[in-house]
């Protein structure tokens, strides 16, 4: 639940790609080490390509999937989710991007990376709805507005008519963990690899769910 005075001052829209410049990074910080092994690349280096990627339209990683949830019309907090329709497609088209913004030196170890993530993350079926993960400026955090996000994600899974709404957490993401099963949702499938664990120091991914099917549209 949000805290007060806040309720009545949050407001929820699309991003546009002016907001690259803090929403990206912002995003980046939940989850470096990820990024750092997606992009076979350092920190500092990584979070340029996701700014760069950010920025550019039609795919996974894109500003059109991402909403802003503003405090008092100042941006506070990001999200990046979608429908289970538009995943699929969505991730396709981030190796397009990809293939433009990183040197063709980085790919061999991109691939075998990415190879090694498709056995640790699950597939998410047509019919369900994907939060790829969402993050709050620190000095905002611990004020309900990750729980608004999360409340935001499941209206739009239900106006999608989705049966359910997944995301994946670290195993050592435990604050994260222990927020989403307050809310409802829970551990379906726990995996990972020596690779995985060796290069980002996460343990593993926990696969995390709640049904909407009998949730209703206000």
């Amino acid at each position: 639940m949000l805290l007060q005075p806040f309720a009545q001052n949050i407001t929820l829209r699309p991003a546009i790609v002016e907001d690259v410049d803090w929403a990206a990074p912002l995003f980046f910080a939940a989850g470096p080490a990820l990024f750092s092994y997606i992009f076979a690349s350092p920190f500092e280096e990584s979070k340029a390509i996701f700014c760069q990627a950010f920025a550019h339209p039609q795919h996974a990683l894109s500003y059109e999937h991402a909403q802003i949830v503003e405090l008092h019309h100042q941006p506070v907090g990001v999200m990046i989710s979608y429908p289970g329709s538009l995943k699929r497609q969505a991730d396709e088209k981030v190796h397009q991007v990809m293939a433009r913004i990183l040197p063709l030196r980085k790919l061999p170890k991109i691939l075998v990376n990415l190879a090694d993530l498709t056995r640790i993350k699950q597939d998410i079926a047509a019919q369900d709805y994907y939060i790829l993960g969402l993050s709050v400026l620190p000095e905002f955090q611990q004020q309900g507005l990750g729980t608004y996000l999360l409340a935001q994600a499941e209206k739009q899974a239900q106006a999608h008519k989705c049966h359910a709404i997944a995301l994946d957490v670290t195993y050592t993401n435990t604050p994260a963990r222990a927020l989403f099963e307050r809310l409802g949702y829970h551990v379906t499938c726990s995996k990972s690899t020596q690779r995985f664990e060796q290069l980002t120091r996460s343990g593993g991914l926990h696969r995390m769910v709640k049904s909407v099917e009998s949730k209703v549209l206000s």
